[in-house]
């Protein structure tokens, strides 16, 4: 079955070879054409096509803004005089257009931008200072030029390039794998003919980013070490970004404008307001929280939303982006004491399922704090959004609050800590509540998934994880996600080489195939090591998604967990599963045959498999101490 998979596309291309309907790409005949005013998406996908098609076929693919006319074939990247006749077409938001007739291509999207430009995203990044110039014949190991250009800012209209993108992979078998040359596989082939084809659609999630984790173990190791530059053209041709909208802590400047003048930034002191901080608690701006009942402070925050909305700039670490503006409280639960907010946070005292980390013991207090919020900017703002996040002491939904219809909210889930069995059931239960609310409401959700565990908390307390290679589940989840409306998710880490590349394909297209694809990555890119290499992914994962292999507390009890350096290497990594594993990747490293096979078994070899004998290693002799 893995091995029938081996360059399916590309031999779907040939199939259809015999065809005088097909496109025939021929050299000294075929342009690439771009208007003379092309936009930042249409240059940057014209190289990436002329790149690409020269690295498949060595056809050099002139770029012009006028085609000959002498009987050439045209391909045509972007709106220009060569494409009027789909001039009435309306592009919507993302959506890009491919039509492969017998003497020409047309590769066109929607890029223009509508939206305001200033925000901060959860990265904390600013779309405006987000469009990089990059030497981009360096990136691609062009020696024979020096061609600048400018990357579009993720949060672009850049529907040009998600056109030229999709055209490289299911035309010409492109498959970006990582950010390094390394990582990218493409098929050499010494005709390079296109079946007649018409394509028009949008990515299936709308709004698809995440925290930039790229140094973490494993990851850098996979991905060869690439430059800055490099990571940032991979985010755009994975589709990375979307729509404009952010969703954090964001009051952690608040002490800075109206508790005390910070000399590190005096510029932020407004006015002295110690009534909208917690009563009875004390700390640092990231540690005393507010009270949220206090009717100045509501109005405060509900004036800091207008502000933006008007077109002012952000304050200190405010969040915000497009027509959302984020409400969300310190990320600890050392409530304000005051008689009212302890009123409030009465109400749900018992809210909460066994002893798990995502509840509901302060749901009404904090919803009905956003709730007010929203309320204000609602009257003078009704087309604008307060965005909120479903996460911690109130995630559960309020059962006896009518929230306003000018609220996004976005469930923060564990996906990948799906082998507890009782966690999964708690963040599916109050995920599904929010689901149906929005349905009814018709109020737009988002999803924070936190595909940072367990890497990150092997970070946090020096220790080597067993990795949490968790594909298949992770992709029935966004398939589900898919299913149920979901405009985006915020990935709080990105994962693994191929459990990051398998999520981002499916925020694209929801309908991919998991195991062809994740056969089809193996095939393609570990060649002749392909089986052992598979069967290693396979195993790691097998015994990282499955409970059973976790302790009987781990399966019984009403809790939240994280992976723990024991559970890794007694539970997990045993010594059993680490013979098995060797053995696999023994083989890998005899099977490969290439240079670049070598490389890439070795990127795992170095990445994944000694990472985890160093973890094992470390935790006995911590044992033995």
């Amino acid at each position: 079955m893995r091995n029938q998979l081996l360059y399916g596309g590309i031999l779907l291309l040939a199939t259809a070879c015999s065809s005088p309907k097909n496109f025939s790409v021929e050299d000294g005949n075929t342009f690439i054409v771009i208007d003379e005013k092309a936009s930042v998406p249409a240059v940057l996908a014209a190289h990436e096509l002329q790149h690409f098609v020269q690295q498949s076929s060595g056809i050099e693919l002139p770029i012009v803004n006028n085609a000959p006319s002498n009987g050439s074939k045209l391909i045509c990247v972007g709106k220009s005089p060569y494409t009027a006749e789909f001039d009435t077409m309306k592009l919507g938001e993302q959506e890009y257009f491919i039509k492969v007739s017998s003497n020409k291509v047309v590769l066109m999207g929607q890029d223009e931008n509508t939206d305001r430009d200033d925000g901060r995203d959860n990265n904390g990044i600013t779309p405006s200072k987000d469009r990089l110039k990059v030497n981009y014949s360096q990136l691609v190991n062009d020696t024979a030029s020096q061609i600048e250009l400018v990357l579009p800012s993720v949060y672009d209209a850049q529907g040009t390039c998600y056109a030229v993108y999709d055209f490289l992979e299911k035309f010409v078998g492109v498959r970006f794998y990582g950010p390094h040359p390394m990582n990218v596989v493409v098929p050499q082939q010494t005709k390079l003919q296109l079946p007649v084809s018409e394509i028009r659609r949008t990515p299936d999630l709308k709004y698809r980013v995440g925290t930039y984790s790229f140094e973490w173990p494993m990851m850098k190791d996979q991905y060869f070490k690439p430059s800055g530059e490099m990571w940032q053209l991979f985010l755009r041709r994975i589709k990375f970004g979307g729509e404009k909208w952010a969703a954090n802590h964001a009051f952690t400047s608040y002490q800075d404008r109206f508790l005390k003048k910070n000399p590190e930034h005096p510029e932020l002191f407004e006015s002295y307001h110690p009534e909208y901080f917690a009563q009875g608690r004390t700390g640092g701006p990231h540690e005393r929280q507010f009270c949220y009942t206090n009717e100045a402070f509501i109005r405060q925050v509900a004036q800091d939303a207008r502000d933006y909305f008007d077109g002012k700039p952000l304050k200190g670490s405010q969040i915000a982006l497009g027509d959302y503006f984020a409400v969300v409280p310190l990320d600890n639960a050392y409530w304000c004491q005051c008689d009212e907010c302890q009123k409030q946070l009465a109400i749900d005292e018992g809210n909460i399922r066994g002893e798990h980390f995502n509840c509901g013991t302060a749901t009404h207090y904090l919803w009905t704090f956003v709730n007010n919020v929203a309320k204000e900017v609602k009257k003078t703002h009704p087309d604008k959004k307060i965005a909120a996040l479903s996460y911690h002491v109130y995630a559960y939904l309020p059962k006896d609050i009518q929230l306003e219809d000018n609220i996004s909210v976005a469930p923060c889930l564990h996906p990948r800590n799906y082998w507890a069995p009782k966690m999964k059931e708690n963040e599916l239960a109050f995920y599904k509540d929010w689901i149906a609310e929005s349905k009814e409401s018709g109020r737009p959700i988002y999803l924070w998934n936190y595909l940072c565990f367990p890497t990150e908390r092997g970070l946090i307390q020096d220790f080597n994880v067993f990795p949490g290679f968790n594909v298949h589940a992770v992709s029935d989840q966004i398939k589900m996600y898919a299913q149920d409306g979901v405009r985006g998710i915020f990935l709080c880490g990105i994962g693994e080489q191929l459990d990051f590349y398998a999520t981002m394909k499916l925020y694209d297209d929801a309908q991919t195939n998991t195991d062809e694809m994740v056969d089809e990555f193996f095939a393609l890119y570990f060649g002749n090591a392909a089986p052992a290499m598979h069967d290693f992914y396979d195993k790691i994962e097998s015994v990282y998604a499955n409970s059973v292999n976790y302790p009987m507390d781990i399966q019984t009890r009403e809790a939240q967990f994280h992976q723990t350096e024991e559970i890794a290497w007694k539970y997990l990594g045993t010594e059993p599963v680490m013979e098995e594993l060797a053995g696999y990747m023994d083989k890998a490293v005899q099977l490969a045959s290439t240079p670049i096979e070598k490389a890439r078994v070795e990127s795992w070899r170095t990445g994944v498999w000694e990472y985890m004998k160093a973890g094992r290693a470390k935790y006995f002799s911590k044992l033995e101490k």
